[in-house]
């Protein structure tokens, strides 16, 4: 089975050599039996000149050689030309078609050296030497019709030689174009599916990236309006039962910051980019986060300038996560800060009293939480996306404090090519 290629490569040559091999043996029989000589150099001519075509394609450089090996035979033993030696044509053919370059210019050159070797040696013939059957049948009615001899030798060698070589040649370039148009056509196919897939592995980077923001989203909505719930309800443990307005009206907040949280969550999935341009009022989150019952103390620097709604909406999750942590890891019993800077940059800065066992690190979110890029690293990561940059501060003190600060350009530019979880 793995000779297979083989064989059929080289099955249809070794057919036409074969067939040549004994119309050969059949004419030297003939010439033979008709008295006109030749014997075991004819038998020779026969075998070589099937040789030459069984090996053209395959082996060029043998049968080139063979070729002139017969010719040279002949001339010393003056052995007439054979019918057979016509096959000529079709090596003349191969050479220039399947050859190598050096055996293409090789045999090209070859063939003015042959002609002027056939011409001297049907000159001999001519001189007396006619009883041969080719030169006798086939010469000589047209030089006794008044032909010159060489002008009937010459288009015999052009056709049987010239003219199949550069039929050969000029398929060969046939080919060798075919050749280079299908190798274009391979290499635009290539490039064409390099390009859809270049498509398809964005189309998939867009989608992800989607996912991570909505993912991201739905978790400071989620955490925030959870962390304010929990405070709210922790602090109704503490209210006395003689006060059922109090009560109330904390179960109120719940109900109003669950809702709230709900819509947002509503909005957030039904918005085509995962955010909604109406979360960017930043007094609108404080104001819902003083409902948990910690106070918060708002200062404010500088002129307010109205954000860009992509640099607002970055404003805003920051600001809530800076909150959901102060709740979660601050002291029930402290006052949380809120700085707004205004300047050519905005500055946010929340500053809590922290619980010693609760820092404000990645870790006390947990795996899921760092997983959809909160925490502090997802607020980093947030403000990076539009040249903004991140900056904590924790005390050793007794009463240690947490601060961190967020800064972040008030006018929309080029924003910094981070890949947002």
């Amino acid at each position: 089975m793995m000779h297979s290629p083989i064989i059929r490569a080289w099955a249809p040559d070794v057919a036409i050599g074969f067939v040549i091999l004994l119309l050969g043996f059949w004419e030297a029989y003939a010439n033979a039996y008709s008295g006109y000589g030749g014997g075991s150099v004819t038998l020779l001519v026969a075998v070589g000149t099937a040789l030459a075509v069984a090996l053209v394609r395959h082996a060029g450089w043998w049968s080139f050689g063979i070729l002139w090996a017969l010719l040279v035979v002949q001339a010393a033993t003056m052995t007439d030309l054979m019918l057979v030696e016509l096959a000529v044509v079709g090596v003349a053919f191969g050479l220039a078609r399947w050859g190598t370059r050096p055996l293409l210019w090789a045999s090209g050159l070859s063939i003015p050296v042959a002609t002027f070797f056939a011409l001297g040696y049907v000159g001999i013939l001519a001189n007396g030497l006619w009883g041969t059957r080719v030169v006798r049948n086939l010469i000589v009615p047209l030089v006794d019709s008044g032909i010159s001899w060489p002008l009937v030798v010459l288009p015999m060698i052009a056709g049987v030689l010239a003219l199949p070589w550069f039929a050969g040649l000029a398929a060969r370039n046939w080919g060798a174009a075919r050749a280079s148009q299908r190798s274009q056509s391979e290499a635009e196919a290539e490039a064409l599916s390099a390009q859809l897939e270049r498509a398809r592995m964005t189309e998939i980077a867009t989608l992800r990236e989607g996912q991570a923001r909505l993912a991201r989203d739905v978790h400071d909505v989620v955490g925030h309006s959870l962390t304010v719930i929990l405070a709210q309800a922790e602090s109704a443990q503490f209210l006395d039962s003689a006060e059922p307005a109090a009560l109330k009206h904390t179960m109120a907040n719940i109900a109003a910051t669950a809702r709230a949280s709900l819509q947002e969550v509503r909005a957030v999935l039904a918005s085509p980019d995962g955010d909604p341009e109406h979360r960017t009022d930043l007094d609108t989150l404080i104001d819902t986060t003083r409902a948990s019952g910690n106070e918060i103390i708002v200062t404010d620097l500088g002129s307010p300038q109205p954000l860009p709604p992509e640099l607002a909406t970055v404003a805003f999750r920051v600001l809530q996560e800076m909150l959901t942590n102060a709740l979660k890891h601050g002291r029930r019993d402290g006052a949380i800060a809120v700085t707004r800077q205004w300047n050519d940059r905005l500055q946010l800065t929340v500053t809590n009293h922290a619980e010693p066992a609760s820092p404000h690190d990645d870790e006390s979110d947990g795996d899921a939480a760092n997983a959809s890029g909160s925490g502090i690293a997802g607020m980093a990561r947030r403000l990076e996306s539009v040249g903004g940059s991140l900056e904590v501060h924790d005390s050793l003190e007794s009463s240690p404090v947490f601060s961190v600060t967020a800064s972040l350009p008030v006018r929309a530019g080029r924003p910094l090519e981070v890949a947002l979880p």
